[in-house]
């Protein structure tokens, strides 16, 4: 019995000595986000940026028809809204871009004369209104996509809102940035405390957003219903600049030179 014990603790033996990598990792000291003895904590907050050109456009465009019923609202909305969908098909708008947004059939009320505000108001007809969200994937052709969806019968364009189309875009060049004004601003304050980094005890990224550095925009168009106005001439969209923002907060250990 002793000898069978012995040998399996040999057997285990062996099987640890084949995995030299992870008894190196076991026998690791975990650091402690503790501060050690004569340590000072110092909390930094610091923003990251970096630039980064939009490549994408995100559009609203709708139709907003009106009828004496809900039905002939809703028919009339449909032929021109299968229409507009064309169109930007037809711009170079992938299917896949194309994203139907809101669907909305409400009643018009009236009341029987301008001062009877005791009475029951009328429904006088119906609005319908139906939009999808457009993404424009090659900035260039934003202008001829939203023109093409006016020449259709689209009646609600809004944006664009420009972006990236990848959501990512600028972050980790931001993040970066974030970490090394972090890292400067800790040992500024350690040198004016005569004092060193020791090491980092924590970190957190609070936030991170993009916005625009120069904008331009088309703007909100609409125009009322029916009959659509002709297409009116179209703005370029001018791409600018985006700006990515990334903050970090980083608990550091300042310990004595």
């Amino acid at each position: 019995m002793m000898r069978s014990t012995m040998g399996m603790a040999s057997g285990m033996a062996a099987a640890l000595a084949l995995l030299p990598g992870m008894a190196a990792a076991q026998a690791v000291p975990v650091q402690s986000t503790a501060l050690q003895p004569g340590e000072t904590l110092l909390e930094v907050q610091a923003e990251g940026q970096a630039t980064y050109r939009p490549d994408a456009a995100f559009l609203s465009v709708g139709v907003v028809t009106t009828g004496t019923t809900a039905r002939e609202a809703t028919d009339g909305n449909a032929a021109k809204m299968a229409a507009v969908i064309a169109s930007l098909k037809g711009a170079g708008v992938e299917a896949r871009y194309i994203r139907t947004q809101q669907i909305n059939v409400e009643p018009r009320f009236a009341r029987v004369t301008a001062g009877d505000w005791q009475g029951q108001a009328q429904i006088t007809g119906y609005v319908a209104r139906t939009s999808v969200a457009v993404t424009v994937t090659r900035l260039a052709s934003a202008g001829d996509v939203i023109a093409a969806a006016f020449g259709a019968g689209a009646n609600s364009v809004s944006g664009p809102n420009l972006g990236s189309s990848d959501p990512t875009k600028g972050m980790a060049e931001a993040r970066a940035a974030a970490l090394a004004n972090a890292k400067a601003e800790a040992e500024g304050y350690a040198a004016g405390l005569g004092l060193r980094v020791a090491r980092v005890l924590r970190v957190s990224e609070r936030g991170n957003f993009a916005r625009p550095v120069e904008y331009v925009m088309t703007g909100q168009l609409r125009a009322p219903a029916p009959p659509p106005p002709p297409p009116p001439p179209m703005a370029p969209v001018e791409g600018g600049e985006m700006q990515r923002s990334v903050t970090v907060w980083i608990d550091y250990a300042l310990a004595p030179r």
